[in-house]
């Protein structure tokens, strides 16, 4: 399922490159997490039509993950108790959408990188270091 946003101006509709920030913005979505679900992104745009809100919200419902059963059980950890996450670590992290140690155990290097700003064996090692403590629980 593809989406697209659309652009009006003088009275005309068009189809756009992609949302502007404004929308993200109001559905709770952050740039990062719309890219890791492939909505397209236009950061010129600073534009917000009630079409492309209501979009993002069905789009997002849509493909919202079920948790399965043990996900459901599982108790949340906070990001201080994982070794080697300090508070500036946990700050970068919940600005990338990865609030507790759960989260972080089932992200991907390349996107935790990214997100602290530092190499993906340092990423790997958090991830591990996340699963372990989650084991623990």
């Amino acid at each position: 399922m593809s989406i697209e946003a659309i652009v009006k101006r003088k009275r005309k509709t068009r189809k756009g490159k992609g949302f502007s920030r404004e929308e993200l913005r109001e559905v709770g979505s952050s740039f990062s997490e719309a890219l890791r679900r492939g909505i397209p992104i236009d950061t010129r745009r600073s534009t917000k039509h009630e079409e492309n809100v209501t979009k993002l919200e069905a789009y997002s419902k849509a493909f919202r993950p079920k948790p399965s059963s043990s996900e459901k059980k599982a108790e949340i950890v906070e990001l201080a108790e994982v070794k080697g996450v300090g508070s500036r670590t946990a700050e970068k992290l919940k600005e990338a959408d990865i609030g507790n140690a759960n989260e972080l155990a089932a992200s991907t290097p390349q996107i935790v990188a990214e997100a602290i700003g530092s190499s993906e064996k340092r990423a790997t090692n958090l991830i591990d270091e996340a699963r372990s403590l989650l084991k623990e629980t």
